[in-house]
């Protein structure tokens, strides 16, 4: 992410101003991502949950939608000025993008509930909360991560992704082994795993951008691990390549 800091603080007034109102407005995405996500994991499958939680999600959806908008314009824009920071506004395109998907998954799962006509079961429910309580937290650390170019944080954000799915997969496992639930219990649930998983999965794709270079983000393989922990002096532990990467 050296680029970036260079690209924020190195370039005259006009051209600066640009990539950091993009920056800042990328961190506002995160923060109303943490924000609305905090609200809704006490609620979440719970068909009697406050109404205005609707109304915020689609608040923060749409406002995320234009802020993606105004993100690219901006990042346009200054590269009319100086195209050396391509590879910058690659990140804060990439990682903008990344922010308004989060928002879209967080709605996706809030309003999984109008599909509830049975009650979930607390076996699945209570880790179902969990799981996204857990996502809240990762979302802040991932904020400041990026914010403060904390590599040693970001690179413990990217590996982490690995266990998470894992506990994730336990419960789709239970799933499938369980005759007890009906079927729209069973597909509310396993969508609520999706969204899930793909809250974290866009989190470990913005802290990837802190630790690897552009043409690598995303991408959490263990020979990029490994060779960003040696750079940082982390010493030589590899991490295990994510489900995504074998895909």
């Amino acid at each position: 992410m050296l680029d970036l800091l260079k690209a924020l603080f190195g370039g005259n007034a006009a051209q600066t101003s640009l990539l950091a109102e993009a920056s800042d407005r990328f961190l506002g995405m995160l923060d109303q991502a943490h924000e609305l996500l905090v609200q809704a994991v006490p609620h979440l499958l719970d068909k009697d949950a406050p109404e205005e939680l609707d109304a915020l999600a689609r608040q923060v959806d749409k406002t995320s939608n234009r802020t993606e908008r105004d993100i690219r314009k901006m990042l346009v824009e200054h590269l009319a000025f100086d195209h050396s920071d391509g590879p910058t506004c690659l990140v804060l395109m990439s990682v903008s993008k990344d922010a308004e998907r989060l928002i879209d998954e967080c709605r996706n799962l809030m309003e999984s509930k109008l599909l509830i006509k049975s009650a979930v079961p607390s076996a699945y429910a209570d880790p179902l909360r969990e799981l996204s309580g857990e996502v809240s937290e990762v979302m802040q650390k991932t904020r400041e991560a990026f914010a403060n170019n904390d590599e040693q944080a970001a690179l413990a954000l990217v590996e982490g992704e690995k266990p998470f799915i894992a506990r994730l997969q336990m419960v789709y496992d239970s799933l499938l082994d369980d005759d007890s639930l009906n079927t729209r219990q069973a597909v509310i649930i396993s969508r609520a795993l999706r969204y899930i998983q793909r809250m974290r999965a866009h989190l470990a794709n913005i802290a990837s951008t802190v630790v690897f270079p552009v043409h690598r983000i995303d991408f959490a393989k263990r020979s990029f691990v490994r060779q960003a922990k040696e750079r940082i002096g982390e010493g030589d532990d590899t991490a295990s390549e994510s489900p995504k990467d074998s895909a």
